[in-house]
């Protein structure tokens, strides 16, 4: 019986640290995604600053991909609602960039960088 007791305690120990390594595992991803999409969103930037509409081109269409496999992990209306905006700008952001519409891809950054801000805010909470 003590056996039975020590094996069934080992059991529910393993079980556990392996959820605790995958969430872990989970949380190392995401913070690598958004890693990554902080440095396309300062690569734009940078792009927005000097005028290169390639490099503001490039760091929009990798943030709009990155975003739109986001969508599949969170069932959330709201922040499935952020992210549609999120795409929306970072859609916007491209097409001034092909336009070469300074302007545009500026007021379009800034709405990506608010839309990105919201989602934040929104994570947070739930």
């Amino acid at each position: 019986m003590r056996n039975l007791v020590i094996t069934f305690a080992a059991l529910v120990s393993l079980i556990f640290i392996y959820s605790l390594r995958g969430s872990a595992q989970e949380q190392r991803a995401s913070e690598s995604e958004m890693k990554k999409k902080l440095e396309f969103s300062k690569n734009i930037l940078d792009g927005l600053v000097t005028e290169d509409f390639s490099k503001i081109l490039e760091n929009a269409e990798a943030l709009n991909k990155l975003g739109r496999t986001k969508w599949l992990e969170n069932e959330s209306t709201a922040y499935r609602t952020q992210n549609q905006v999120f795409w929306f700008t970072t859609g916007t952001l491209a097409l001034a960039a092909k336009e070469k519409n300074i302007d545009g891809a500026t007021l379009s950054y800034t709405q990506m960088t608010h839309s990105c801000i919201n989602c934040h805010k929104l994570l947070r909470q739930q």
